[in-house]
């Protein structure tokens, strides 16, 4: 009888050490491979001066593995079982806490996260309540251990997920920095498409993401026609990279930043940087759509319209890219007149839909909500908000 009692406590006990590795090895992978896996491959490409490159399958299952050797570690120490199992995982936690939360601009000074510093007083606490759960085990009924979902079970599962929301909280989640990387991942592979679906629907944005969609948007002719649809920031000064405020991280700016030839030197405005290139049939296009969306960036209608005429032909007969119907319908009504050879009854209908919104809603919050609702993807909204 006590052999068979023995039997079905180890039994029991080895039911929750299993669940335990499942869940633990299922979140880390999914979280490297899934969620973290730009940020790691930017940190290696920092830290090894672009040497290297980062492999998110490969980087996934030896990080996992590492990280698991470190809970067999632990745990062979230790020997915690029963409720107390889940702690053999938490340093392991610890870790990957630690690699996955350096400062939003670590690709500029490279520094240890808070909690590579926090580390080792959270080990001595977690030290002195392990000795205490080793001390209090031999005394732990068995009654609430019969299975795998048993009481024993459910508090081993409890402190996972406890240590799961750990590592969700204090990692870097900064939204706009992950689009940053992600987009950079797609560029680097020519996934324009791709590029452009990340963090489509967020409003929060930086220079750096104005810079990598604008690029996105040129290599597939679609610049004039969906640049204003994105939250956008920093004028004309984000299309082009400075090495500061905006920057790639995870990739060299000349695997990434070649919508109309040669890299742009730091601080150059678009109209300089264009002097600089040699126009082609391949880069006219980029080329023309580059400095008249850098005027409309700037609010310079007046540029804008004199410019046009360059590039395009303005007839009824022609179709404009959005944003510079949007644009000259603007222009007409600023300055009362018309310009010469465009017509657009679409567009003329809108913006008078859009002036007659404006003056429906007296509170500016709602104004600009109601706006945003229905012409937040036009250049009217950029040029208003």
């Amino acid at each position: 009888m006590a052999d068979i009692t023995y039997n079905n406590r180890n039994n029991s006990t080895a039911a929750i050490r299993v669940a335990c590795a499942i869940v633990f090895l299922i979140f880390t992978f999914c979280y490297l491979y899934f969620y973290q896996c730009d940020l790691l491959g930017a940190q290696q490409h920092v830290l090894s001066g672009g040497q290297t490159t980062y492999s998110r399958i490969i980087g996934a299952i030896i990080i996992t593995g590492v990280l698991y050797l470190l809970h067999l570690g632990v745990f062979a120490i230790t020997k915690l079982t029963k409720h107390a199992h889940a702690l053999t995982y938490f340093p392991s936690f610890l870790a990957l806490c630690i690699l996955t939360s350096p400062s939003d601009n670590f690709d500029q000074h490279f520094s240890l996260s808070f909690w590579t510093w926090f580390a080792p007083l959270l080990l001595i606490v977690y030290v002195i309540i392990v000795y205490s759960s080793m001390q209090w085990q031999p005394y732990v009924s068995e009654k609430s251990g019969t299975g795998l979902f048993s009481g024993m079970s459910w508090v081993n599962m409890m402190i996972m997920a406890f240590m799961f929301m750990f590592v969700g909280i204090f990692s870097n989640g900064n939204d706009v920095l992950h689009y940053r990387l992600h987009m950079e991942r797609c560029l680097k592979n020519k996934d324009y498409e791709g590029a452009l679906k990340v963090g489509e629907r967020s409003l929060a944005t930086d220079s750096s993401l104005v810079m990598l969609r604008a690029c996105a948007l040129a290599r597939t002719n679609m610049l004039a026609e969906h640049l204003f649809e994105y939250p956008l920031v920093g004028g004309s000064a984000s299309l082009l990279p400075n090495g500061t405020s905006v920057r790639c991280v995870s990739h060299d700016p000349g695997d990434i930043y070649r919508p109309v030839g040669a890299i742009p030197k730091n601080k150059m405005t678009v109209e300089e940087y264009l002097k600089t290139i040699k126009i082609t049939h391949q880069t006219r296009g980029a080329y023309r759509d580059y400095l008249l969306c850098s005027y409309l960036l700037d609010k310079k209608i007046d540029k804008f319209a004199s410019e046009l005429r360059n590039y395009y032909k303005v007839d009824s007969a022609t179709v404009l890219p959005k944003h510079y119907r949007e644009a000259l319908t603007l222009y007409k009504h600023q300055h009362a007149s018309k310009y010469e050879g465009f017509v657009d009854d679409v567009s003329e209908a809108d913006y008078e839909d859009l002036l007659a919104m404006r003056k429906k809603y007296h509170n500016e919050q709602e104004r600009q909500t109601r706006l945003r609702d229905a012409y937040g993807k036009t250049y009217w909204y950029y040029y208003l908000y």
